[in-house]
């Protein structure tokens, strides 16, 4: 009895593993979703529409569609261009939805910060907005490199893609420069805060920061290590994971933050964050990135003083 090759052997091995992990996001995704919805029913729905609102939303739903359109791909399609192309498809809708999450930190940090260091915050700004722009060139020269070579064998259904190239990684790493740089700013401002006064907001702005950046730290490692040394056929396989895990905790970070401002309305008499520090990511008095008087700070300190 013949017996397969142990390189097609293997190709069907990572074939699994592909779409299982694929699956296994996207039913992350749809569980946190159903877990989350209450809450962004409550603190979400109601709320008028603004940049944040308008972020929280993209990222929320965009993290829907191209996970579920790679498990078209890889499980449906069998058409050999149409693979390629969808691929190319929700590959450029990936890229967005990373940066439609770090627009989420940049936009925190930005809030937390308040209207210290605008000319600071405009500069690495226009440098972020840089990175985003080298994050698509990157993916544009990454997918430059695919190809599909249709369906694993006659009979199934569903694209066997390729990678001649691994530049994927260059994208990951900017990632992890944002967030490091969003993060470090985070941390920054929550020590000068805590020598003050320690508001249940700015511990939740915090604490969730710095557990987002550990998560985010990891996931980015392992995907450089499966990147940089996997075949070509599964070196990208935990990016599903990364965007996943991303969108999620994104969602649960403006999610938490609202939740602790209505609580902190409600039972705080106190000192209290001034009404700047939570205003884009709260309920912003515009869509703008920018708060609108230096002067709001110092009356949100005063309306906010105990008597």
């Amino acid at each position: 009895m013949s017996t397969l090759p142990h390189h097609v052997i293997e190709s069907f091995v990572h074939i699994r593993i592909v779409n299982s992990t694929t699956i296994a996001a996207v039913t992350v995704l749809t569980w946190d979703y159903l877990l989350t919805l209450p809450d962004e029913v409550a603190l979400v729905w109601p709320s008028s529409w603004t940049l944040s609102k308008c972020l929280f939303l993209l990222n929320r739903y965009f993290a829907f569609i191209d996970p579920i359109m790679l498990i078209y791909v890889l499980m449906v399609e069998d058409d050999v261009e149409a693979c390629v192309s969808k691929f190319h498809t929700l590959a450029y809708i990936c890229v967005l939805g990373f940066i439609v999450g770090q627009c989420i930190l940049i936009l925190r940090a930005y809030a937390v910060w308040g209207t210290h260091f605008n000319n600071l915050f405009a500069v690495m700004f226009c440098i972020i907005l840089c990175t985003f722009g080298l994050a698509v060139w990157a993916e544009s020269k990454y997918l430059g490199g695919v190809f599909s070579t249709g369906v694993p064998a006659k009979g199934m259904r569903g694209c066997t893609l390729f990678f001649k190239n691994r530049l994927l990684w260059i994208d990951l790493v900017l990632v992890t420069v944002v967030e490091f740089t969003s993060t470090g700013l985070l941390v920054i401002k929550a020590i000068q805060h805590f020598r003050i006064t320690r508001s249940s907001l700015m511990t939740t702005i915090y604490h969730d920061g710095v557990l987002y950046f550990a998560c985010v730290l990891a996931t980015t490692v392992a995907n450089l290590i499966v990147v940089l040394s996997a075949s070509a056929d599964i070196n990208n396989f935990l990016i599903v994971v990364q965007r996943v895990l991303h969108s999620v905790l994104c969602s649960r970070v403006l999610l938490h933050i609202r939740s602790a401002y209505k609580a902190q309305q409600r039972h705080l008499t106190g000192d209290s964050l001034p009404p700047i520090v939570i205003s884009q990511i709260t309920e912003p008095s515009s869509d703008s990135l920018w708060p609108s008087d230096h002067s709001e700070f110092h009356n949100g300190r005063r309306n906010h003083s105990p008597n």
